[in-house]
């Protein structure tokens, strides 16, 4: 597996990505590694230019590769609380369960610490028990939560590694 910085020529799998989690939340080895394309990033106006939302804004948007095709991403960048936010994991359900998001998410977390943020924060829905115990399997911790009238959003935080 390769993990490297996103580039424009990544844009149609991370949009497709992006749509994966609605269709299923578990491994599933049979969906197609090649995702068909989709018109846009959705309601997700940050990838629709990730240079600018993500690595000018003075974080970092990484994918993995796997045999040469984009299976995994995501995305830190400064919130209000000067954390390292992190946004759009996404893994391939093809791929999951074989070390992909961790690796994603270790990435993510050193190049937190590079960038001199202190403290990691994310937020996923109660609906997604899978990801919910992901988190916590890296360290993150419970810090809240917050009603939203369709769902329950869970944040969790996590200091930097040390460099």
């Amino acid at each position: 597996m390769l993990v490297r910085r996103y580039e424009q020529r990544d844009r149609p799998t991370v949009w497709a990505l992006n749509h994966i989690p609605f269709e299923g939340m578990t491994a599933d080895p049979l969906y197609p590694l090649d995702l068909p394309p989709v018109d846009g990033p959705a309601h997700f106006d940050d990838l629709r230019d990730v240079v600018v939302s993500f690595i000018e804004a003075g974080g970092e948007f990484l994918v993995v590769e796997m045999d040469g095709r984009v299976v995994g991403m995501g995305g830190i960048r400064p919130n209000e609380a000067g954390q390292a936010e992190v946004l759009r994991v996404r893994v391939h359900p093809a791929t999951r369960r074989r070390g992909v998001g961790r690796l994603l998410m270790e990435s993510l977390e050193r190049r937190a610490a590079e960038l001199g943020f202190l403290e990691l924060h994310l937020d996923t829905t109660e609906e997604q028990p899978e990801a919910i115990a992901f988190y916590r399997s890296l360290g993150y911790r419970d810090a809240g939560t917050a009603k939203m009238p369709n769902w329950t959003l869970l944040f969790f935080t996590k200091p930097c590694p040390r460099s």
